[in-house]
């Protein structure tokens, strides 16, 4: 096969503008694989190949720091295709290209420039373009060889398919309260399982959250689970626990005191509304408990109330409360996220304060009360934490907030030992994946789970096909939100996990990804391989040209997964719709100060 190499290697040029690139031409089969290849700015790699007709390409580029794109051009320099997506800075992009006709051909690899960028947001974008890339040996395939190649393939792709419908256990819907039978199967797999986390594809998903519901009635009523925990406001789900297990206030003012409007939906208020029914016809030792382990700066208006009645009580030093006063004030009405160094610190002074003068304040309050604060105290301190943007981007090594989710569910266990508990979360905090990234950072709640509980923990993912979510619109133009509104699920792409769960005879199901289940070395590949599902959080854009994914390994990364071929977006309740005005509100005075 003969290789064309240019001879032309415009990294030459020694200086370069915005509106004309440094470019670079390699010839691809020559250049040294798994070596970095750094690109800066708005440069462009291009790497030429001699393909006779009908020849197949196929490599895989990995991605460092940089969102990149590949241009597939003719020799006549036409855009035959274009390649991006997965649309992150660190993972693999795969390319793969068929010639129609003989000749050199030019696959150029810059960075992804976002359409919607212009003027000095532009400029900033690409200035801030500093990484690398590699790629793999490239493999060409000859006609034959490619209808090879995928004859091969058909057959490992239905032998997953094959092994899906097999392995799956159906479930008959997602409403909770009709009838747990077709769940008897999971007994077995999570016989033995303390932890059990429950993840999402996105927040605000109206199926997935019925799903989880049911799934608590299962833990709770057959599989003796005592301990909902959620990826909310340690202190502001207080009030919910005082209602599930008590009967005060209401469901709905309850809901709304944990300060998160993603959770503030019909959808839970069933599910909180079934745990309160449930609680009041068992007795004391069955009754399930609603707890928050998220460390955040919301809902911190109970912690404040219970930490004023306590200076005030023991008659502690009037600076310290006016330090806490002043300090409260401060993060909940004009908090900084890019640092929060002062408010920490602040903490830190307050909080070994407290521990000094321990002995006074116990002796006019009581041990418990003490505690009590302090275990307050802690939760504010590990929220500003979790918040500080300067403190995460120096602690790069994992997510302070998803440690810190850890030690609470921990904590959790610790004080009532034997206690089951069953965790609402993402998908990207309930991973087991330590190298997997949630809000940028490695080391997910689920992976520090798995530290702490080794096979305790299980961890059950969720997939869709299409439908739809609801999430927060941005603009990213007018860099400012509008509020909340439904965004659209197309059709997963062929060879995605989500497409292959699709393929299954039924649409809602639930599969262990045990490896060990199978000999077959294409199940062991497919489960060991990345595949893109999709992903999406509390915000996302119309302006974004493509759907919000994340390529994951399925078997490091969840121990079982439920499917649900078809979603659409949660409802959000009345007080939810006020919450999301008030946050909207904020932001913009935000933005005037």
């Amino acid at each position: 096969m003969k290789i064309y190499s240019s001879t032309y290697i415009a990294l030459l040029i020694t200086s370069f503008t915005f509106s004309c690139p440094i470019q670079a031409q390699y010839s691809l089969m020559d250049h040294q694989k798994n070596k970095d290849i750094q690109l800066i700015g708005n440069e462009k790699h291009s790497f030429e190949v001699q393909l006779k007709k009908e020849d197949f390409i196929e490599f895989q580029i990995e991605q460092k720091d940089v969102n990149l794109q590949v241009l597939v051009l003719s020799q006549q320099m036409d855009t035959l295709q274009i390649i991006n997506t997965n649309n992150t800075k660190n993972d693999i992009e795969i390319v793969q290209f068929q010639a129609i006709d003989p000749g050199t051909y030019t696959f150029q690899i810059s960075s992804h420039i976002p359409e919607y960028l212009s003027d000095s947001d532009l400029l900033s974008h690409i200035e801030n373009i500093n990484g690398a890339f590699q790629f793999n040996e490239p493999r060409i395939f000859s006609k034959g060889e490619y209808i090879k190649k995928m004859s091969i393939e058909d057959a490992q792709r239905d032998a997953v398919i094959s092994w899906i419908n097999t392995n799956s256990t159906p479930l008959n819907g997602v409403r909770a309260e009709t009838g747990l039978e077709d769940f008897s199967s999971l007994k077995t797999i999570l016989e033995d399982k303390k932890v059990i986390g429950l993840g999402e594809t996105s927040h605000g998903t109206k199926e997935m959250f019925q799903m989880k519901h049911r799934f608590l009635e299962f833990l709770v009523k057959e599989m003796g689970f005592r301990t909902f925990a959620i990826e909310a406001s340690h202190i502001g789900c207080r009030p919910i626990n005082d209602y599930v297990l008590y009967g005060k206030s209401n469901s709905r003012d309850a809901l709304s005191s944990q300060g998160f409007w993603v959770w503030d939906t019909e959808e839970v208020v069933d599910m909180i509304e079934w745990m309160r029914k449930y609680n009041a016809e068992v007795s004391d030792d069955k009754k399930v408990q609603f707890v928050g382990i998220d460390t955040q700066v919301k809902a911190l208006e109970l912690a404040y109330d219970n930490i004023n009645t306590f200076l005030s009580k023991t008659k502690i030093n009037t600076k310290i409360k006016e330090q806490v006063d002043s300090l409260f004030v401060k993060l909940s009405t004009s908090i900084n996220y890019k640092d929060i160094s002062s408010q920490r610190n602040k903490l830190y002074e307050l909080l070994s304060k407290l521990v000094l003068h321990k002995t006074k304040l116990v002796h006019n309050s009581s041990i418990s009360e003490y505690e009590n604060v302090i275990a307050d105290f802690r939760k504010v301190l590990q929220g500003v934490e979790s918040n500080d943007r300067k403190l995460q981007k120096n602690t790069s090594t994992y997510s302070i907030r998803d440690e810190f989710m850890a030690q609470t569910v921990l904590e959790i266990s610790q004080k009532q030992p034997g206690r089951k508990i069953v965790i609402w979360a993402h998908n990207g905090h309930i991973s087991k994946n330590s190298k997997e990234k949630v809000n940028g950072y490695p080391n997910p709640l689920g992976s520090a789970l798995a530290r702490y509980f080794g096979d305790d923990y299980y961890a059950i993912g969720f997939s869709t096909y299409q439908g739809s979510f609801q999430a927060m619109n941005y603009l990213p133009r007018e860099k400012k939100y509008t509020g909340v509104i439904p965004f659209q699920i197309p059709p997963a792409l062929e060879g995605s996990l989500d497409w292959y769960f699709a393929q299954s005879k039924n649409d809602i199901f639930f599969i262990d990804l045990n490896e060990s289940n199978s000999s077959s070395p294409a199940i062991k590949n497919f489960l060991n391989k990345k595949l893109e599902m999709y992903y999406a959080g509390a915000s996302w854009s119309k302006d974004y040209t493509h759907a919000s994914k994340q390529r994951i390994v399925p078997v490091k990364t969840f121990d079982g997964m439920i499917f649900i071929q078809e979603t659409s977006s949660a409802n959000l309740t009345p007080n939810g719709k006020k919450e999301v005005m008030r946050r909207l509100q904020n932001k913009r005075l935000q933005k005037k100060s």
